[in-house]
């Protein structure tokens, strides 16, 4: 081998060791955290750890089981920004268990049984609702589930929806704040100004439908029986009250697989910008059955959808923002796209 051959290989065996050491002491790490919080606690000091949960946020999930048999979700945080999400995912499944209006809807939302700090750690437990997460449906099922989702989110945008024009306090929740922690997290200044200030412009003085909001409402966040029946709707952490429920819609249709759609989510709504056609017709008439006849353009929802989505993730983690790859594929397409458009 080549000298300037073997150091590079070298280089990166090392770099893949470093990377290997981080992971195993990180590892290491949660399992403390995972069994300080079993042990010291949960209820009853009887829970045992049964498995992981795949997580791509900076809040690891367990499935742990009670010693007379209850299982539950056991979720701990590993970073400040985590720490706040747990917080914020209890507050809200409190406040929407003490709402009257819910009566019989609150059998689709976990029901928190623990929360608080143990150590370093942040955690949250809840029951474990039945049925298995959406993920990856089949392509022929998605009209269905799309159905059946949006049957299941409606009693919570419904029996809490009021009629509000758009004021520059509610301009600022839905444009200013999620523009303001991208400028903050990425270089793109220039292009996300100019871009809220479209989204401005647009919503000022409309009449618009609020309520609950779900804020990450995709097929991973649902739970389904064997017959492909709603069975519950998990993480909160992003549920907003009196927000745009439109947005939950909106972003349930931006992550439906479909023939020929690019992978990421930028991709998707950059190509959706480029070809003027920002919801298909079939899409149109979900969003108009759903949305309460709300006079919003399909261009201005759909970028208000994606501007929250990236928005939220800066938010959950800094992985996002130091991910090149997260980037290109979520956010560089998109602001191209509002740039040369």
């Amino acid at each position: 081998m080549m000298p300037a051959a073997y150091v590079t290989a070298a280089r990166r065996r090392l770099a893949g060791m470093g990377r290997r050491s981080r992971y195993l002491a990180m590892s290491q790490s949660m399992q403390a955290g995972r069994n300080l919080v079993l042990r010291a606690a949960l209820p009853d000091g009887d829970w045992r750890y049964e498995r992981a949960l795949s997580s791509v946020s900076d809040v690891t999930a367990y499935i742990v089981r009670s010693g007379h048999g209850e299982t539950g979700v056991l979720k701990i945080a590993t970073t400040a920004c985590g720490a706040n999400s747990l917080r914020r995912e209890h507050d809200v499944l409190i406040q929407l268990r003490s709402d009257c209006q819910l009566d019989n809807w609150l059998a689709l939302i976990p029901d928190p049984l623990a929360a608080g700090t143990a150590g370093a750690w942040t955690y949250l437990l809840t029951n474990l609702l039945p049925g298995k997460d959406g993920r990856k449906p089949v392509l022929a099922e998605t009209g269905r589930l799309t159905s059946a989702a949006i049957a299941a989110i409606a009693p919570l945008h419904r029996r809490t929806e009021e009629t509000r024009v758009v004021d520059d306090r509610l301009l600022e929740r839905l444009v200013d704040e999620p523009t303001e922690t991208i400028m903050t997290s990425l270089p793109s200044a220039g292009v996300v100004k100019r871009l809220a200030g479209t989204l401005r412009s647009d919503l000022a003085g409309r009449e618009l439908t609020l309520g609950w909001a779900h804020g990450d409402f995709h097929p991973g966040n649902i739970m389904l029986s064997a017959d492909r029946r709603v069975t519950g709707i998990v993480d909160w952490g992003e549920a907003r009250e009196h927000d745009l429920s439109a947005l939950d819609i909106a972003f349930w249709l931006l992550t439906m697989p479909e023939h020929g759609r690019s992978r990421g989510l930028g991709g998707r709504v950059a190509d959706r910008l480029s070809r003027g056609l920002p919801w298909t017709p079939s899409e149109e008439c979900v969003l108009a059955d759903t949305t309460a006849g709300d006079l919003i353009d399909g261009r201005t929802l759909l970028l208000l959808a994606w501007l929250r989505h990236v928005a939220s993730n800066l938010a959950k983690s800094a992985q996002y923002a130091e991910s090149p790859l997260w980037s290109r594929r979520n956010v560089i397409p998109v602001l191209h796209q509002v740039a040369h458009g």
